[in-house]
């Protein structure tokens, strides 16, 4: 018995048995014999005159398989070897002699002494003072700017 199973909406797991199909369609098949007559594609093809081949199409056909087969089937190293990798290959090489040969060689000590940094001052009480005086100027202007609970904060 083949048997589908699955989650019932209630959690259950359940088992269906599942229904085969018929391997022939239900719906009866269409006849290609009349759509080929009114196809206006097959009615062009039976007017055109036939053409004959070159004499030698057969063969020249062949010999262009040959080659196809040929060319797929080549060696690797004719493949690097072929002049447009190797103009490649070489102009990366030079590109990364150039690079190299431009670049300092030995790194000597700069006389050069780095700037001190500056002290940093510790007065942050009035930077931040004057801060929440912008703020609140800012609000007192425009109301929507800050919630009651941050104008609290600020004064507080």
């Amino acid at each position: 018995m083949l048997c589908e199973t699955f989650w019932d909406k209630s959690g259950f797991f359940l088992c269906r048995e599942k229904v085969m199909k018929p391997n022939q369609p239900t719906h009866p098949l269409p006849d290609f014999d009349a759509d080929l007559e009114d196809d206006v594609v097959w009615n062009l093809l039976d007017d055109a005159s036939p053409t004959d081949p070159p004499p030698r199409f057969v063969d020249e056909t062949l010999r262009r398989v040959r080659l196809e087969e040929d060319k797929r089937k080549s060696r690797w190293w004719k493949l690097i070897f072929a002049p447009k990798p190797l103009i490649g290959v070489t102009g990366a090489a030079l590109a990364t002699i150039v690079i190299v040969i431009s670049l300092p060689s030995d790194p000597s000590p700069s006389k050069r002494t780095i700037a001190e940094t500056p002290q940093i001052n510790e007065d942050f009480d009035r930077l931040e003072d004057s801060f929440a005086t912008e703020l609140l100027s800012g609000a007192a202007e425009d109301p929507t700017l800050l919630s009651d609970e941050e104008i609290v904060a600020l004064l507080y």
